[in-house]
């Protein structure tokens, strides 16, 4: 056999194995960044802070909605969806399905719009954004 095949195979091994140490360090670091974002949610919430800077750094209080269809109510949803001009999204991803549904919303006075009563929910994180403070000139 060929020794460079064999060498790539060491290789090819190595590098799986990091890429494994990797992934394990980074779920271990979102583990810890979801727990420092809660205990700051708690702590903002408290304080009745929506934002603050801290060493050039913005960090915002953020509610995220993510709007899902019912399980039981899918096919409905669609039907509704394609009555309402909406039947370009059948390839419906969950990222598209949240900015249609944001935007009906606002169109529709930040309420959802009757004919999707039931059909979808809307669920919703509160998060932390980081940014960093813009500098006035």
């Amino acid at each position: 056999m060929d020794t460079k095949l064999l060498e790539l195979s060491d290789k090819l091994k190595d590098l799986r194995a990091e890429k494994s140490d990797y992934e394990n360090k980074v779920k271990k670091v979102n583990e810890e960044i979801e727990n420092v974002t809660t205990e700051m949610i708690d702590l903002m919430t408290t304080e009745e802070l929506t934002s603050f800077n801290r060493n050039g750094t913005t960090f915002s209080l953020v509610t995220m909605e993510y709007p899902a269809a019912e399980p039981s109510r899918k096919s409905e949803l669609w039907q509704a969806m394609k009555e309402n001009g909406f039947e370009d999204l059948f390839t419906i991803n969950s990222q598209t399905l949240t900015a249609t549904v944001k935007e009906l919303i606002a169109e529709n006075e930040g309420v959802l719009p009757t004919w999707l009563d039931g059909l979808i929910k809307i669920a919703e994180k509160n998060n932390i954004r980081v940014m960093k403070t813009k500098k006035n000139n």
